[in-house]
Parts: C-alpha cells; sequence; structure tokens
C-alpha cells in the first residue's frame, strides 16, 4: 500500500480563516505584482500597466489592468480558486497562487471582478462573500436567456463601453466593503483613509524595479501634484532606478565576502522645494528616503520617515537620514517571503530577516563621500565633549570591559584593537573628577591654588619605553565609551524618538543622543540661574547654566550607560538585562538625579562666565 496524501476536512473553515487573518497592507502589492508579472509576457512594446477608477452606479473602484496572455473562461475560472495560478509556476520561494486572491477578499468581501481579453472574447468573473453560503465563492449571474452561471461573455458590453479587444488584456476591479465603498479614496478600508497618493507610493516603496519594458501609469486623480478631481488622464509611475541618475550622488558597494550590495544614494531636497529630488523627477508619487533590504526586485522592512530617522544611527547615520537612502540588497538564496508576503525570513530557522541584521555592512562599507553627507547634515555646535568623554572612559576603564567586536576608529591617530577576554566585574577605584576637570572656584583658596599649580607645572621626569615597545594587549582592547550628542532642536529629538527621554543609546553604533531639552536639564538651570545671577550679564548667565545643565545631565547619563556596560561581564546579567538598563527609560531616571551634579556643575558655570567676560575686560 503506497502512501496516503493528507486531505483537509474543513476546507471551508480553513479557506475562511486564510483571508480573514489575512494583512490589509499587501493589497496593493498582490495586485500589483500579479499585472507586472502578466505584463512582462506581453510583445516588448505592448508592455504595460494601469490603474485607474471604475465607476459603478455612481461610487469610484480601485481597478488595475494589464497587457500580456489573456484567459478564456476555462482559465479565469482556474485562475479565481485558491493555490491556483495561470501562465505562472508556482512555489514556496516564487508565487504563491493565493496572495491577491487573499489579501483583496479581506478588504473587498463586497466582491473582487475578474476581465479578461482572449483571442478579441472578453470574460467576467466575481467572486466575494456569500453570507447564505457563509464562505467565499463565485457568484452566479441570470443571463438574457433565463440561465444562470459564474463565468460569462462580456465582450459586447466592453466593446460599447469602448475598450480595445485587438490584445490580450486582463482587469480586476476592487468593490470593496460594501456598494457604496470608494476604494479609491479608501483601499484598504470604510474606516481607514489614506493620501491620495496612496496606491503609487505603496508601488514606488515596495517595487526596487518593474519587469524590463514595463509601463506603468497611473490616473491623475491618485497621484501627487495637481488633477486632484481630474480622472481620464495618466501619469507615468517610475522606479528609483529609473530616476536615480537625476540625483546627485549614489554607489553601489558590493560586500568583497558574498553577494550582498549596500546601494547609498543622496536624495536631497530641491532649494525652496518641500520634496525630495526624487520625488520631482517622479511626479506621481511622493517620494521620501527610507532603509530597507531588496530581495528578488522587491523591498521589505521598509523604513521611512521617523523610522528611519530612529534606527539611522544603528547604520552609521546619526545624521543625515532625511537625505539619505540606503538599500540593502541580499541575494536571492538568502530569504524567503513569509506567508503573507510582509517580510522575510531566514531559510535555516524561518526567523525574521530584517535590515539591522546588515546594519554592520552598511557602516562597514559606507564610501567616503556618505561620512562627508553625515557630516555636513550634523548640527553645528561650540561644545567640545572630549573632556566629559574622556572623563567617561576613564569610569569604564575600572571594569576593563573588553572590546566585543573590532570597532571603527574614531580618529586618525587610534590604536587598532583586537578582542580581549579580560576583565573585572568589579570597579577598581580610579580618580575620577565630574568637573571635568576645570579648577575650584574657591575664591580663598585661590592663591594657594595658584602656587600648588605652579609647582604641579614643573616638568616632570618622563621615562622612556624601549624601542618596540607598545600598549598592552588589554590595554588596547578595553570597551570605548559611545560617542555622545547633544541634541536641542525639537525635531531632531522628535526624530530620534527622545520626546520626553533623556537618552538613547544605540550599542551597535557606539552612540549616545542626549535630550538637551529634557525636563531636568530645564529643573537644574532653573535651580543654577539664581546662585550665578551677580556672576556676569544675564543671557551670558543663561546660557553659562543651560550649557553646564545639558553636560552634567549627559555625564550621569553617560555614567549609567558605562555601569550597564561593565554588566557584560556579569553572568547573573542577560543580554535582555543589559538592554533594559540602557534603555531611554532607565537612562532618563539616572538624568533625574541632577541634585548630585548641582555643585559641580554650579563650577564649571562659573569658569564658563569667566573666561567668556576676559575679551571684554582686555578691551576695556
Amino acid at each position: 500500500m503506497k502512501a496516503e496524501p493528507l486531505q483537509i476536512r474543513d476546507k471551508r473553515f480553513l479557506i475562511n480563516r486564510l483571508i480573514q487573518q489575512a494583512p490589509k497592507s499587501t493589497l496593493v502589492r498582490e495586485f500589483f505584482k500579479n499585472a507586472d508579472e502578466n505584463a512582462a509576457l506581453a510583445p516588448a512594446d505592448m508592455r504595460r500597466i494601469d490603474i485607474y477608477p471604475v465607476v459603478i452606479d455612481g461610487v469610484r473602484k480601485l481597478a488595475f489592468w494589464n497587457t500580456g496572455v489573456g484567459m478564456d473562461d476555462q482559465e479565469l475560472k482556474q485562475a479565481t480558486d485558491l493555490s491556483s495560478s495561470i501562465n505562472k509556476q508556482m512555489a514556496l520561494d516564487g508565487n504563491f497562487g493565493i496572495g491577491a486572491k487573499v489579501s483583496g477578499l479581506t478588504m473587498s468581501p463586497e466582491g473582487i471582478r475578474y476581465r479578461s481579453c482572449k483571442n478579441g472574447i472578453v470574460n467576467e468573473v466575481t467572486i466575494g462573500f456569500d453570507e447564505s453560503e457563509g464562505t467565499y465563492v463565485r457568484f452566479p449571474v441570470e443571463l438574457p436567456d433565463g440561465s444562470s452561471d459564474t463565468v460569462y461573455d462580456v465582450t459586447d458590453t466592453v466593446k460599447e463601453e469602448g475598450k480595445d479587444v485587438s490584445h490580450d488584456w486582463t482587469e480586476v476591479v476592487l468593490y470593496g466593503e460594501s456598494e457604496s465603498h470608494d476604494t479609491i479614496a479608501k483601499p484598504l478600508g470604510k474606516s481607514k483613509s489614506v493620501e491620495r497618493s496612496y496606491i503609487a507610493t505603496q508601488i514606488f516603496r515596495r517595487f526596487a524595479r518593474f519587469s524590463s519594458g514595463a509601463e506603468v501609469r497611473i490616473d491623475t486623480a491618485m497621484t501627487k501634484g495637481g488633477g486632484k478631481d481630474e480622472t481620464g488622464k495618466r501619469r507615468q509611475l517610475k522606479t528609483l532606478e529609473d530616476v536615480v541618475g537625476k540625483l546627485p550622488h549614489d554607489e553601489r558597494v558590493p560586500c568583497p565576502n558574498n553577494e550582498i550590495a549596500i546601494h547609498y544614494i543622496h536624495d536631497p531636497k530641491k532649494e525652496n522645494y518641500s520634496h525630495s529630488l526624487s520625488a520631482l523627477a517622479n511626479p506621481a508619487t511622493a517620494s521620501t528616503t527610507f532603509c530597507a533590504v531588496v530581495h528578488k526586485g522587491e523591498r521589505y522592512d521598509f523604513k521611512t520617515k521617523k523610522a528611519w530617522s530612529a534606527v539611522a544611527p544603528n547604520f552609521g547615520i546619526p545624521f543625515g537620514s532625511k537625505v539619505l537612502t540606503v538599500e540593502i540588497e541580499i541575494p536571492d538564496s538568502m530569504a524567503l517571503p513569509n506567508q503573507y508576503r510582509e517580510g522575510l525570513t531566514w531559510p535555516d530557522d524561518r526567523s525574521p530577516l530584517v535590515a539591522e541584521d546588515f546594519a554592520d555592512y552598511v557602516r562597514e562599507l559606507m564610501p567616503e563621500w556618505v561620512k562627508e553627507v553625515i557630516r555636513s547634515e550634523s548640527p553645528q555646535s561650540d561644545d567640545n565633549l572630549d573632556d566629559l568623554q574622556s572623563d567617561l572612559q576613564k569610569l569604564l576603564d575600572e571594569f576593563r570591559v573588553p572590546t566585543v567586536t573590532l570597532k571603527p576608529a574614531r580618529t586618525a591617530s587610534a590604536t587598532p584593537t583586537e578582542s580581549n577576554d579580560e576583565g573585572v566585574d568589579t570597579s577598581v577605584t580610579a580618580d575620577l573628577e565630574a568637573d571635568f576637570g576645570e579648577e575650584s572656584d574657591d575664591s580663598e583658596n585661590s592663591e594657594a591654588d595658584a602656587e600648588k599649580g605652579a609647582r604641579r607645572a614643573k616638568d616632570q621626569k618622563v621615562r622612556k619605553a624601549p624601542d618596540g615597545a607598545k600598549a598592552s594587549k588589554s590595554a588596547m582592547a578595553l570597551e570605548r565609551v559611545p560617542e555622545i550628542k547633544i541634541l536641542t532642536d525639537p525635531e531632531e529629538i522628535s526624530e530620534k524618538n527622545l520626546k520626553g527621554r533623556a537618552g538613547r543609546y544605540y550599542k551597535d553604533a557606539q552612540t549616545l543622543f542626549i535630550n538637551g531639552l529634557y525636563s531636568a536639564a530645564d529643573r537644574m538651570s532653573a535651580e543654577l540661574e539664581p546662585l550665578l545671577r551677580n556672576d556676569g550679564e544675564a543671557e551670558l548667565v543663561r546660557a553659562a547654566v543651560t550649557k553646564a545643565s545639558q553636560r552634567f545631565m549627559a555625564f550621569r547619563v553617560g555614567k549609567s550607560t558605562c555601569y550597564a556596560i561593565s554588566k557584560r561581564l556579569s553572568d547573573d546579567w542577560s543580554g535582555d538585562d543589559l538592554d533594559r538598563a540602557t534603555s531611554p527609560e532607565s537612562l532618563s531616571m539616572a538624568a533625574d538625579d541632577y541634585k548630585q551634579s548641582i555643585a559641580a556643575a554650579k563650577k564649571w558655570a562659573k569658569e564658563y562666565i569667566k573666561k567668556a567676560d576676559v575679551p571684554d575686560e582686555e578691551a576695556a
């Protein structure tokens, strides 16, 4: 007896669940992909995809139309079954045969109408949810001769509408949730409004390329710009690859060890315009910078605007996400799409594959011109935080925490490091001054301090190491403190998801962003200003206490981060524990304890005021 294939006992339940659990977000992708694949089968000069409204009983319905190989009545009937496709090969890493129908019926239970022209004959069928049957069906219609069928000839009807039947084509119309549902204005459901160019934008974002020679046109009423209520005219939709030549700079950098490539694109806004250069070159859609994984010509884990800005530091882009796009191009064999093609999975364990899995590649392969763009987009500041970071480094060095991996040097004079497993999970006391090395402001001791300072300033005997000596392995391999960046622009603070938070630590990029407008800094400033009111001109005093409050808040947050990093050496702390210890919420609580820093901040602010007043005194 040979093996028996497994059967499905309750097909209705399986079909209903498959459809009702499907995401609506993939609807545009699925219908466009079907149209694009079919258009590719047409002659080279006939590969067209049109997206436009069809008015049914006075209500606009979304339609996808494409050239290619048409379907006769039997093929059309077969094509509307689940897990069934015509003229395409089905495979787990290719076409599933369920995507468009499943995501379409999720949003459009009222019906999806298919029309296909083959050899001059146009057939039609409509699928949707039948309440009396309690499942999804092909709806039967009553024909003029009194008979009924689910697939029927509408050639004469189509000719009366003025459509060409001299070549093959297929049209799909989405009826939505009800007869009154305008699926042009609300393609994802009656309760969810979207921007006018939603369809065009979703296609532009998802598809890195279209089939060779395919021309995509979208009705003017469904694109950005002029013609909001104008229909019947169409604008061509292009891919980013089509317009990248009009941008200032782009470069595709292959990884030398595998087939991965990183595509860096500089896409700034045109002067005196609110749109990016790519958007101006592609008027059918709203184009913004983004980061995404590209697999088989489609983008996954797409991040743009605030989502891109929030994670960009992990990719080595602390600033400039508004003008830089990063595409991570991976080989076909590296990933598989998940069931509904919302995302990618790793083939070995089916865990999600996301853009941040490749952040190291983006940082390490980054060309110099991209780094220059990042530098030009970084906020200008006269603050030098080297002394602050130096003191934090002393603190972290107490624990002798080894580096996890080799990290890019921040300065040209930096010494390359090697991985090292030496370290201690308890602090070795170091002489750490929280005032960043400034001199005391105690006037009664100033003369004595000056004498001591003069004595300390005498030349000391320097002992030279023998030729060929170098720093010990453990000293070179110690973990470095994160680079601290204090943000004071409300927009930048919002983009980094720092509103109401004191700091955010990006461990992979070794960067610590500080919210300079955090409430603890304001409270500290309010306490410091009265104490320094008589030390200088009012505006100078306010500037000094503001800078002092921000710097010492950064120091407290930095100390908390260093202590958390040191817990890597403890067997009792897991990776999740470390992440929680450096979460924005934990760092905010460290920032809130500003009372401990009042004396040191006052001292620093006094020195700042004195130095700022020196030129005026000399001029007098």
